[in-house]
C-alpha cells in the first residue's frame, strides 16, 4: 500500500470522528425545550391567538384521557400504546399524532365557538362563571408539580381557559337550538363537534385559522404530562 494512502486512511477516520461529534453537538444544541416556547403562538383564529402555555390546557386533558387507554393496553409500559400505529388508508397514523390532532382541533373549535358567542352577545351567567371557575381550579389541583412545571400552566391560566371552553360550549348548545339541529338524523352533539359535518361545513369556513406547524412538529404527545 502506498504511503500516501496509508496516511490518508487515519486522516479520514479522524475527519469522520469530527463530523460525527459535530453532528451530535448539533443535535444536542437543537434539542427542543418546551419551557422555552411557552409564549409562542400555536394557533390563531382570525385575529386571536393561543400560546403554547394556553394550549397546555388541551395537552394535559387529551394526554390524561389517552393515558388511561395506554395503561389498559400495557400497564407496564404505556408508551407502547402511544407508539402504536393504526393503518386506515390515508388516515393511518400513530396514536401520539392522533392525540395531537385531537387537542389541536378541540382548541381551534373552542376558539371559533368562543368568538361566535362573543359576536352574538352570549355571555356566561353568574352561576356558569362560578362553575367554570370551580372546574378550572379542580383541573389545576389535579396536576402534580412535575406536570405544572412541564406545561408552565398556572391556576389563573387554567381558569381562563375553562371560562373560554364553557362559553364555547354554551354557544354550541345555542347553535343546536337556533339551527334546529335536533331535527337532523345525526346526533346534534356529533354535528357540532370538532370533526362534525355542521361545524366543518358551516361554522369553521367563516374563520381564518393558522397553526404553527414548525412548533407543533417539535411536540410529541405522550411524554409532556405523562410518562415523564
Amino acid at each position: 500500500m502506498k504511503k500516501s494512502v496509508k496516511k490518508a486512511i487515519p486522516a479520514l477516520i479522524v475527519a469522520s470522528c469530527i463530523l460525527i461529534a459535530t453532528a451530535i453537538c448539533s443535535i444536542t444544541l437543537r434539542r427542543f425545550d418546551y419551557s422555552d416556547h411557552l409564549d409562542e403562538v400555536v394557533i390563531t383564529v382570525d385575529d386571536r391567538s393561543v400560546s403554547l402555555k394556553e394550549f397546555g390546557y388541551y395537552i394535559y386533558e387529551v394526554e390524561a384521557f389517552v393515558q388511561k387507554q395506554a395503561l389498559i393496553y400495557d400497564p407496564e409500559n404505556p408508551k407502547h400504546w402511544w407508539n402504536t400505529h393504526f393503518s386506515a388508508g390515508p388516515d393511518s397514523q400513530f396514536v401520539c399524532d392522533y392525540a395531537k390532532k385531537v387537542a389541536l382541533n378541540i382548541c381551534i373549535a373552542d376558539e371559533v365557538y368562543y368568538q361566535e358567542a362573543v359576536s352574538h352577545g352570549i355571555i356566561l351567567s353568574t352561576d356558569e362563571v362560578s362553575q367554570a371557575t370551580d372546574e378550572g381550579r379542580s383541573f389545576f389541583a389535579g396536576m402534580d408539580p412535575v406536570q405544572i412545571r412541564s406545561t408552565g400552566l398556572d391556576e389563573n391560566t387554567v381558569v381562563t381557559m375553562s371560562m373560554k371552553h364553557t362559553l364555547a360550549s354554551k354557544y354550541s348548545m345555542y347553535l343546536i337550538e337556533s339551527e334546529h339541529l335536533a331535527l337532523q338524523s345525526t346526533e346534534p352533539a356529533k354535528l357540532i363537534n370538532w370533526d362534525g359535518s355542521y361545524y366543518l361545513q358551516k361554522v369553521l369556513p367563516k374563520h381564518v385559522t393558522w397553526t404553527n406547524d414548525k412548533l407543533l412538529g417539535e411536540i410529541t404527545f405522550g411524554k409532556i404530562t405523562v410518562n415523564l
